[in-house]
């Protein structure tokens, strides 16, 4: 089945949708990639110097959205905010109605607008099952369920629930947003493709992703007239670029592609790069490992217990303080391409961590969440003790890990790990507790 929003702006489109540049005359002799990286670098380096001359005044690299709760409830809470024409962004319908159009929902979904209302969490029946929509918008008798998937995964039979809920309230209209992270549309565990592809011709389910929601934000901030809440608004923007698009720098973006797309050697080389893409985050993952196996080994005792990490979902890099040690420190993937980064104590076998070693090793990381593998894990985060970075691979993470700050981060992170097992003396304990044999 052909995606139903492969027709919404990608992060690279909206950039060159905004470029807005008038075509010139292209040159066809071939430009070595190392000659783009060249300019590339000056690019950047340009852009660098100007941000560093102006940030006393303009603070460029600040991000609001890093010191708020920008999962999933928390985004939920920001768009049904700006959602309600109530809302203390005292702009009135204005919002809403942009909204609207941005889902290509017809004139009449527009009349009642001013007095629509918006909650979150709402219940929801059908089947003989309940559950809470993310986002519930009822505009007269009218009703947008937004269910709101930056990186959760599909509940079973969750689309189809709110669907057949929205279906018994005799309503004059209705619409489900199934609003994710990547773009794509819900699993068929949420969802039948045939039930699917009959909700999406009807108009009764849209499918957008979170870098097509940057065209509404703007028309937002074009409509807004409280530089406060504008200020907002841009603060949503540069998270959702920078989190969902993977811009940090829009400006610095656009200034690289109005520079390639102004030749066709430039773009023919750029292409080449792009080409290359993976098999340099490959490298970047080999020399992780090296760095950090090369470390390890100047560690008395100390072993790399797994060496998997890369693009793929649930892939790590664990160091063990023994050699044939079943727990591990360490990091892991959570979601495929290089998503969903955290840290942690991984159990080899899954066994329950030993006595008293859970509690000290939450302490020590600030951490509450633990499964079977992983008794004791953390997300990266900006102001994390152990791995100050982005949660998601962005420029920062591929610099560190090039440099070897990521793999330095990691191994003091499993030292200051053993300096606390052993002055609580819980250390020999962890050491000598070894794999079970199936």
């Amino acid at each position: 089945m052909a995606n139903p929003n492969a027709g919404q702006k990608s992060a690279s489109m909206d950039l060159l949708r905004l470029l807005n540049v008038e075509k010139r005359p292209v040159t066809c002799s071939a430009m070595p990639p190392s000659v783009l990286l060249a300019e590339i670098a000056e690019i950047v380096m340009a852009r660098q110097k100007t941000k560093l001359a102006g940030a006393e005044t303009t603070a460029p690299d600040f991000f609001p959205l890093e010191f708020l709760d920008t999962r999933e409830r928390g985004l939920s809470r920001i768009i049904a905010w700006l959602l309600d024409p109530h809302g203390s962004h005292a702009q009135g319908s204005r919002f809403l109605s942009a909204f609207t159009r941005w889902l290509d929902l017809d004139d009449a979904w527009r009349t009642d607008v001013d007095a629509a209302k918006v909650m979150i969490e709402a219940p929801t029946s059908a089947s003989g099952r309940s559950g809470y929509v993310d986002i519930l918008v009822r505009v007269g008798n009218r009703t947008l369920a937004i269910e709101n998937k930056p990186k959760a995964i599909d509940q079973e039979g969750q689309v189809r629930r709110y669907l057949s809920d929205l279906a018994t309230r005799r309503l004059d209209e209705y619409c489900v947003l199934y609003l994710s992270g990547t773009g794509e549309g819900p699993s068929a565990r949420s969802i039948k493709t045939s039930a699917l592809d009959v909700a999406v011709a009807d108009g009764s389910l849209k499918i957008r992703g979170y870098d097509a929601l940057t065209a509404w934000l703007e028309s937002c901030l074009e409509l807004c007239r409280a530089p406060s809440v504008g200020f907002m608004l841009d603060a949503i923007l540069k998270h959702i670029r920078k989190e969902f698009g993977g811009v940090s720098d829009v400006k610095e973006a656009i200034a690289l592609a109005s520079d390639i797309c102004g030749s066709q050697n430039k773009l023919e080389a750029a292409l080449a790069l792009f080409e290359a893409e993976a098999t340099v985050h490959e490298q970047l993952m080999a020399l992780l490992t090296e760095k950090v196996g090369a470390a390890v080994r100047s560690k008395r005792g100390w072993r790399v217990l797994r060496d998997d990490l890369g693009r793929t979902k649930y892939s790590s890099l664990v160091i063990g303080l023994s050699p044939h040690a079943s727990i591990g420190f360490g990091i892991q993937f959570d979601k495929n391409d290089h998503g969903g980064l955290f840290y942690g104590v991984r159990s080899l076998d899954n066994r329950s961590l030993p006595r008293n070693v859970k509690p000290v090793l939450k302490e020590l990381m600030g951490a509450k969440a633990g499964t079977a593998g992983w008794p004791v894990w953390k997300y990266f985060g900006p102001n994390d003790r152990f791995f100050p970075m982005a949660r998601d691979v962005d420029r920062d993470f591929w610099l560190a890990t090039q440099s070897g700050k990521l793999a330095s981060l990691l191994i003091a992170y499993a030292e200051e790990v053993e300096r606390v097992l052993g002055e609580r003396k819980l250390l020999t304990t962890v050491r000598t507790r070894k794999l079970t044999k199936d």
